[in-house]
């Protein structure tokens, strides 16, 4: 603050020290009315008391505004009493901000508290998964991880996409579901979703009766499948990183935990040093990668891949169908629509084949099916 300067005017000085009066007084009354409203507690006020004070007792008050005025430094006087009392102002003001800092960190605490009693309360009364049936002949078989029974499914009345279908496939399991364009490969996909409800039959994935979920359940079986698109369906505003991450704060994992996953499947793929590059600086290859590392980051037990080579190239083909194979030897049960020939035929998986609708074949190490 700028210094005062006092010329040695009565009047002046008079005008100085009433005003300078004026503050103590206020500020000893702001200091009475606060303590009056604070619970007396002993060891504070003898703290209190021991502390250095600004306060200028009025019986001294006179006696030293003569000594100042005898030695000409009443300015200095003046201001050494201004600052002091703006110093204990600053200091409540910094004591006054810490309070409110805690009093928000308590509230945020509070509220994080009462949300993970929340979700554990949830996640207690939510039943678990109902395991698959089977009639009193046949023992229940832990190993299914999708089956079908009497599936059928019309868009049309009397015209099935989907007509009686009956499969079984076990955890762990490669599965190609091969056919024509319109044969039903889409929409058996999109039933396992439960995108779709059949129209007859009864539909079981990873433990969950699919038609008979309830619309709130739904995204906790999808959860269980990742799901790769030909058309890979990435965020083309975010990078790599944060197309895969995406996944992960759909299922709110913590931060720490996500900065830990992403780039591990991003490993796992190959593309760990391409995480800050954008879908359109990469590939048609590249882009299924990230789509199936988005997938798989949230480890489900079972992939879901629609055409996934659909528009790639040969060698990218080749790639990424070596990638899946890896995948499926590390747990994951893979199933695969194609109308690939090629790769079937190559690969000696499980195969089943659909025509209009119908199971028309499956053979273990089996090759794609010459429909004609």
């Amino acid at each position: 603050m700028a210094k005062r300067e006092l010329n040695g005017d009565p009047e002046e000085i008079k005008a100085a020290i009433a005003d300078l009066q004026g503050k103590v007084a206020a500020k000893n009354a702001a200091s009475e009315e606060s303590y009056e409203e604070e619970t007396y507690d002993e060891e504070a006020y003898e703290e209190e008391e021991n502390a250095p004070t600004v306060e200028i007792a009025v019986k001294n008050f006179e006696d030293r505004i003569n000594d100042t005025v005898r030695l000409g430094n009443v300015g200095d006087l003046i201001n050494e009493a201004e600052e002091e009392l703006e110093e204990q102002q600053r200091y409540e003001e910094e004591i006054e901000a810490e309070e409110r800092r805690q009093r928000r960190e308590m509230r945020r605490r509070s509220r994080m508290e009462s949300l993970k009693k929340e979700r554990a309360a949830e996640e207690a009364a939510e039943p678990a998964p109902r395991k698959i049936k089977r009639n009193k002949k046949n023992k229940p078989d832990d190993d299914i991880i999708i089956e079908m029974e009497g599936v059928s499914k019309s868009y049309v009345k009397g015209v099935p996409a989907l007509n009686d279908v009956n499969l079984k496939i076990k955890k762990g399991e490669f599965v190609f579901i091969v056919g024509d364009s319109g044969s039903g490969k889409s929409t058996l996909i999109r039933l396992l979703l439960r995108e779709l409800k059949p129209t007859t039959g009864s539909i079981w994935v990873n433990g969950y009766q699919v038609e008979k979920l309830r619309r709130g359940k739904v995204p906790k079986l999808r959860r269980s499948m990742g799901v790769v698109f030909q058309d890979f369906r990435l965020l083309k505003d975010r990078n790599v990183y944060e197309n895969v991450a995406f996944a992960q704060r759909i299922i709110q994992v913590p931060i720490r935990e996500m900065k830990r996953n992403v780039p591990n499947i991003l490993a796992t793929v190959g593309l760990a040093g391409k995480y800050k590059a954008r879908p359109d600086e990469l590939s048609g290859g590249e882009q299924q990668r990230v789509a199936l590392a988005r997938a798989l980051v949230n480890r489900p037990p079972i992939l879901l891949a629609d055409e996934p080579t659909g528009n790639l190239d040969p060698k990218n083909t080749i790639e990424i169908m070596n990638l899946l194979d890896t995948i499926n030897k590390n747990g994951t049960t893979v199933l695969v629509v194609t109308h690939n020939d090629k790769i079937v035929n190559d690969m000696q998986k499980r195969v089943i084949t659909i025509k209009n609708g119908v199971i028309v074949s499956d053979e273990e190490m089996g090759g794609y099916l010459d429909e004609d």
